[in-house]
């Protein structure tokens, strides 16, 4: 279990405090959001005091947590000058994994490495490198969207407000992501190896599920004969977005390995969230408008039989 001290929180947690008001003052002039914006922004003081005035079993895991959140704000705001001097924030999608990766290897330097350390860190690794390399090839060479449109319709403010819209706004969102790693690296020694075997097993499934949409969507983008259609065969007759299903399993299996620790059931709120995020809030009501736009009548056709996210949700019309 680590022992980090309480000396260097209470200064982070002052500047964070600095930074969420800068944060909250511009993110109210934007009342599209401004909630979302309102959590995010509040949410690591809740960690800080956990941190500072928590039970010490709570306290150490917390610590650990808001230091990889350190290295994830570092990471961000190298991301936001790259973003920023090459006119393309979409380098975010790019290296927002490498930050959950950064942050892991800092917890490793605390905790010190052994087998089931480095067990864990290899399907982190493989997650956040493949992530990575991925959104290379689609993010790289031009600004994607929304962000794209975010910069002509906030114009000369964009500047700054990028910082916010994109880059903390993501961070922290993976920074909460985060809470089960934390948590499993801060289990007191020696840790119990069904956490990694369960969350394993979880983490590959995941994997696969994805590995298996992204291929097939990749073949069938490929066959000219299919442009103007919907893919609705292999894994996308299962749900209509297999991909960010499998990237929140791969979510639960690190959760699965926070259970190491007494009190790790504690941050399944981080696989909810993702749940949530990519199902329900973000990533795939995000696709559904966009396909709803384009192809409408193919789509409704494919939402009235194929469930949105949960297999075994009811398939409704997309409006």
């Amino acid at each position: 279990m680590v022992h980090l001290g309480t000396s260097w929180i209470v200064p982070a947690a002052a500047a964070w405090a600095l930074v969420a008001l800068i944060w909250l003052i511009f993110a109210w002039r934007e009342p599209k959001g401004r909630s979302w914006h309102i959590v995010l922004a509040l949410a690591p003081l809740a960690i800080f005091a956990v941190a500072i005035w928590g039970p010490e079993q709570l306290a150490g895991a917390a610590a650990l947590w808001l230091l990889m959140g350190g290295i994830i704000l570092v990471a961000l705001a190298a991301a936001w000058a790259l973003g920023t001097a090459l006119r393309n924030h979409g380098v975010m999608d790019i290296l927002y994994p490498l930050t959950v990766l950064a942050g892991a290897f800092a917890a490793v330097g605390v905790v010190g490495a052994d087998a089931w350390i480095w067990a864990a860190m290899a399907p982190i690794a493989f997650w956040s490198i493949r992530l990575a390399v991925q959104t290379f090839g689609q993010n790289a060479h031009a600004e994607r969207e929304p962000y794209a449109s975010w910069r002509k319709r906030f114009g000369a403010k964009w500047l700054w407000w990028s910082a916010f819209q994109i880059h903390l706004l993501q961070g922290v969102t993976v920074w909460i992501w985060c809470a089960p790693i934390a948590f499993a690296f801060d289990a007191p020694a020696p840790r119990p190896w069904w956490p990694l075997v369960l969350g394993g097993a979880i983490w590959f499934a995941g994997f696969a599920l994805q590995s298996a949409a992204d291929q097939q969507l990749a073949a069938f983008k490929r066959d000219a004969a299919n442009r103007g259609k919907l893919l609705e065969t292999g894994v996308w007759s299962f749900v209509r977005h297999p991909n960010y299903l499998g990237e929140a399993l791969m979510w639960w299996g690190f959760f699965a390995f926070g259970l190491a620790h007494p009190l790790g059931v504690l941050t399944v709120f981080a696989p909810l969230y993702v749940t949530w995020f990519m199902g329900y809030a973000s990533a795939a009501p995000y696709k559904e408008r966009h396909m709803a736009r384009t192809r409408p009548e193919a789509w409704a056709a494919y939402c009235s039989r194929t469930p949105r996210f949960l297999p075994w949700s009811r398939p409704k019309v997309s409006t």
